[in-house]
Formats: structure tokens, sequence, C-alpha cells
């Protein structure tokens, strides 16, 4: 096991003992899916239940919170509906402050300018965009810093706004696409939607950029179902329909979702 690996394992311990003890709720920071991963491995030596929330329900990066015992009957209600617990979530509305002149902002774009402001990756959850309109999700304890601090991203003047973290949607859109492929292997699927060749799709597998359903997967062999959430780092998400239909040379038909 590597340091890194084992001292993220010894956190979530540390936090969920910490909980138990001092009968209070504990959270961690924004854990992208390696971090998520790791987690699930570790969950069966945690001393207390535990909920993960990213502020919305397609959220990726996520926050967990190690719940006590005593009060573990409020978990599922730790979204300010009165609980004695929320997770310590802000949301932020960024727009532009002259929509005339303003430029396409990317994710990239948006995450390095608040990362320029001192502001750690673990302390940021996902960044959403639609149109013009951004939603960005964070550690509470910074939403102030960020609202007063942040004036522009590239060459556009911005406006941020702190908004209740329920009264937002977000529905990510999906792009439909069409698929031919001899099995529902892992790396036969990977390779088939963004058009890869079968070593470089098992290369990235087996280097851990494949994610299924948020767990990590390291066998090329592994047998995607239907419904299933590929995630694979720098090339996107996409949800998996497989179907008995059959080519005339014998491929079996798909279809992928692809989030954009």
């Amino acid at each position: 096991m590597g340091q890194e690996m084992q001292f993220l394992k010894n956190r979530f311990i540390d936090l969920s003992k910490r909980a138990d003890e001092r009968c209070f709720v504990t959270f961690s920071n924004f854990l992208d899916m390696n971090e998520l991963n790791i987690f699930r491995q570790t969950a069966k030596e945690l001393y207390s239940s535990f909920e993960l929330s990213g502020g919305y329900e397609y959220a990726e990066r996520q926050m967990i919170a190690f719940i006590p015992d005593a009060l573990s009957s409020c978990a599922g209600e730790g979204m300010g509906n009165g609980s004695l617990w929320e997770f310590p979530i802000a949301a932020i509305q960024i727009t532009p402050a002259h929509p005339k002149y303003a430029e396409q902002l990317t994710h990239p774009d948006v995450l390095g300018a608040l990362m320029n402001l001192g502001i750690k990756r673990e302390m940021l959850g996902d960044i959403l965009i639609k149109d013009n309109e951004i939603i960005v999700l964070c550690v509470d304890t910074i939403s102030a810093y960020l609202v007063e601090n942040c004036h522009k991203i590239r060459h556009t003047q911005v406006k941020l706004t702190s908004i209740p973290v329920g009264d937002f949607q977000f529905t990510p859109k999906k792009v439909t696409k069409e698929g031919l492929v001899t099995s529902f292997r892992l790396d036969t699927i990977i390779a088939d939607v963004w058009k890869l060749t079968r070593s470089n799709a098992q290369k990235i597998i087996f280097e851990g950029n494949a994610f299924v359903n948020s767990q990590k997967i390291l066998k090329n062999d592994y047998y995607c179902q239907n419904k299933d959430v590929i995630s694979v780092r720098h090339y996107g998400k996409f949800e998996l329909e497989t179907t008995d239909i059959t080519s005339k040379k014998g491929k079996i038909k798909c279809r992928y979702n692809i989030y954009s």
C-alpha cells in the first residue's frame, strides 16, 4: 500500500473515531473518485456510520460525514431539513458582470482562477457550467472569501453570489451515441466509445483511470452491466445501455449516454 493511500485511510479512521468518541459529526473535505474509492476500502474499519454528499444529486466530488451512533437516526436529513447537523457545503453562482463582453469560460478557467486565490482543490466540489451561468460547490468556510476576492476569470469580469445549496437544479446534458461491440468487457466499451485501440483502453484501466459506478476497476475483463456509469479520467463519463440486439456480423448493439 502506498504511503499516500495509507495516510488517507488513517485520516478517514481518525475522523470516524473522533466522531464516535466526542459524539458529534465530523467531515472530510471534498474527495475525488480515486479518494472515494480508497474510502470504500476503509469503510469496514470505521467507528461510526457515514453519509456522502456533493451538494446535489449528480455530484462527482463528494464530502463524507462521519456520524456517531447517537445521531445516526438523523442521517439522510443533513441538508438543512431541521436535523442536528448538515453538510458544510456552500454554493456560489458566478455570472459575467458585463454579459455582452463575456468570454465562454471553461471548467479549467474557473478552477484556475479560484486556486490562484490560494484555495486548495479539496476545498472545492464540482464546478457546473451551463450557458453563461456557473455554479461552484465549496466548503462553506471559504465561500465569503471567494465572493469578496474573485472578480475576474481570464479576461471576463465576474460577479459571485452565495446561494442556498438547495436553490439550484442541475441535470447534466447527455449526448446519445450508438455502439457495436464484441462483448461488454470494460476495455472493449472504453475503446469503442472513444475510438481507441484496445491496448490504449487497457492501459487506461491498468493505470487506475477507469471507474464504474465510482468504483475503481483495474481488470480489463470486468464485464459492464446495463445502466453502469463509467468514468474515465481525461476523457469523460457516460452511462451504458446494453441490448440483446446483434448485427449481421455478430456484434452487440449498445448505447452510450455521454455526459456533456
